[in-house]
């Protein structure tokens, strides 16, 4: 979940500056400390600066250099102390290790190393990694001293070694992402392309395996298994350096938010021919597993429920508990995987059972290059383009569209699907103006102080309710406990007392005098009744109205909890662009 950033040639002899701001475009996948080494010029040794806390603001005092490495941390081994922060030194101070990842035996080799008077400095699983490399760098060269060590680390893991007597940055991948940036005359490596965006979309994704070096003279590729060189295929991305810059908006989530106006529409330009063959698939038999984790386990569920309009029966599970049910999937079992990284240690778990048994994987995804990416056999790329906060907003919609579309081409209703996904996109323009804005402030300032608030729904509002009340503890930190409209009388009530905020989700459907009983039920025990729907009703204290939308109004009705627990963020004083105890990448179990 750490990130990591390094640079080979810097073109202004400023190294740590470079990797510095390039850090704080990594900040989303740790903030709890942050570190930077450089090779300074006419230097014995490598140079450190490392501090807790988050980068936003930092600054570095570090030499000039063309070569540095950083890091930004989400602690896992180690509180969070300057010590523990990366990198991490050998004892001569030769060679710089940062790392992304766990490593399970680290204690039995901190202890041999120990043993051969190695001195230790953090309470990191980390720095074991120099040490070792030290010391077989005694006998080896550098290259085979690292992979030799890379192999020897049991656990999901991705490292970044500087060393100073080659003066390169050699980088080994096993779980965790990494990528190369392949500029002109700087070579980059990283672990998510907006760190150097601004100077290269020429890059290459490592896979689980592979190594990388890179010095002055350019990059070179290994296997690690073999450690033998090998053909590096690079590829252009078609993301544009706005994408992961602020555009005048006060936050990334904000901005996010409002990129939906366009993403959600763009997901019928794309993936057309795959929508149609998995359709053909689900038609001719094939089971229908999805799986993810958080929002995407929501989204997972959501789509459920759209399989279900079209009399299909599928399952969604959570990625955390998908083993004990993995024994049904078999051969004509589709399983779709949603993740906006790609990178997400449970769902890769699930995702590896499941081709185990022979299933079929379809990565329902947004970012590029990732691990679920190479796994899966159909990919469902969203293209919502770089999603920095660690609040996931425009690629749930995406992706959650796309699933739409998908349930409306098993029904042969794909055309129709798509005008109703444009359709949605030009009446969320429409209704995205200022007095919504204005009505989501308005009741942003008169929940500030709740520390409690309920939400129910019913049927597509049940998920919705979900990822609604997910978005408010994400941002706000306050206690927002989703509920099926129908738990209320089965001892959720219990909770409600005169003034507890209630929101209630709903759409014009079926069901509509149903939610609305359950809103008098709690307005009846004296909740404040706080309604998100496309109607007027007397049950509703206050009204955040949302279009008419039929089953796609669950997206304005997320779209509220994503906006309003952004506007609660800001006005409790938390980041909303960084949550606490919070990582954009979930790459441990």
């Amino acid at each position: 979940m750490c990130g990591i950033y390094g640079i080979i040639n810097d073109k202004n002899n400023q190294a740590a500056q470079t990797v510095l701001e390039g850090l704080k475009k990594l900040e989303y996948r740790g903030y709890d400390s942050w570190g930077i080494a450089v090779i300074p010029e006419n230097s014995i040794e490598i140079n450190v600066d490392k501090h807790i806390g988050k980068i936003g603001e930092a600054k570095t005092n570090l030499p000039s250099g063309l070569i540095a490495l950083g890091h930004t941390r989400w602690a896992t081994h180690g509180g969070v102390t300057d010590s523990n922060a990366h990198p991490h030194l050998d004892c001569n101070k030769k060679i710089a290790v940062i790392h992304n990842g766990i490593v399970e035996n680290y204690q039995e080799i901190k202890e041999e190393l120990i043993k051969k008077c190695h001195q230790f400095v953090s309470e990191t699983d980390t720095e074991v990694i120099a040490h070792q490399i030290e010391e077989k760098s005694k006998s080896k060269k550098i290259n085979e001293a690292i992979f030799e060590t890379f192999k020897l680390l049991r656990g999901s893991n991705a490292i970044a070694v500087l060393d100073f007597d080659s003066k390169t940055i050699i980088a080994c991948r096993n779980g965790s992402p990494l990528v190369v940036g392949l500029g002109s005359s700087q070579f980059f490596l990283a672990s998510d392309v907006p760190a150097f965006l601004k100077e290269t979309n020429k890059v290459y994704f490592l896979n689980d395996g592979e190594a990388v070096v890179l010095s002055n003279s350019g990059v070179k590729l290994f296997d690690l298994k073999a450690e033998k060189e090998k053909a590096l295929v690079s590829q252009v991305l078609d993301w544009k350096l706005e994408d992961a810059e602020k555009s005048g908006y006060p936050h990334f989530l904000l901005k996010e938010i409002y990129e939906q106006l366009k993403t959600i529409p763009k997901t019928t330009s794309i993936n057309e021919n795959e929508i149609r063959k998995l359709a053909n698939k689900i038609n001719s038999g094939y089971k229908v597993v999805l799986t993810g984790c958080g929002t995407a386990s929501y989204c997972a569920l959501a789509t459920k429920y759209f399989f279900a309009q079209q009399g299909i029966d599928v399952q969604a599970i959570p990625s955390y508990e998908f083993m004990p049910f993995s024994k049904f999937i078999d051969k004509k079992t589709l399983v779709f995987a949603i993740s906006q990284s790609g990178e997400t240690a449970d769902t890769l778990i699930a995702v590896k059972e499941a081709k185990k048994r022979g299933a079929e994987v379809v990565a329902v995804i947004n970012a590029r290059g990732s691990t679920l990416e190479r796994l899966a056999d159909t990919v469902l790329s969203v293209g919502a383009g770089p999603e920095i906060a660690v609040v996931s907003t425009k690629a749930f919609t995406s992706q959650l569209s796309t699933l739409y579309l998908l349930t409306t081409a098993v029904a042969n209703q794909y055309g129709e699907g798509k005008i109703k996904i444009n359709k949605l996109g030009e009446v969320l323009r429409d209704w995205l103006n200022s007095v919504l804005i204005n009505r989501l402030i308005d009741t942003a300032k008169n929940l500030m102080d709740e520390e409690h608030m309920y939400l129910i729904g019913k049927h597509l509002n049940y998920p919705a309710t979900l990822e609604f009340a997910l978005k408010i503890k994400e941002t706000s930190y306050i206690h927002a406990e989703p509920f099926a409209a129908g738990e209320l009388k089965h001892g959720v009530i219990t909770l409600i007392q005169k003034g507890t905020p209630c929101f209630v989700l709903a759409s014009n459907d079926e069901i509509k005098d149903e939610v609305l009983s359950s809103a008098a039920e709690i307005k009846a025990r004296g909740g404040l009744i706080i309604g998100v729907a496309p109607f007027e009703s007397s049950e509703f204290d206050v009204l955040i109205k949302t279009p008419d939308l039929d089953d796609l109004t669950i997206f304005a009705n997320i779209i509220v909890g994503q906006l309003l627990g952004y506007y609660l963020g800001v006005g409790r004083g938390a980041d909303p662009d960084k949550p606490r105890n919070l990582a954009k990448s979930v790459t441990v179990k």
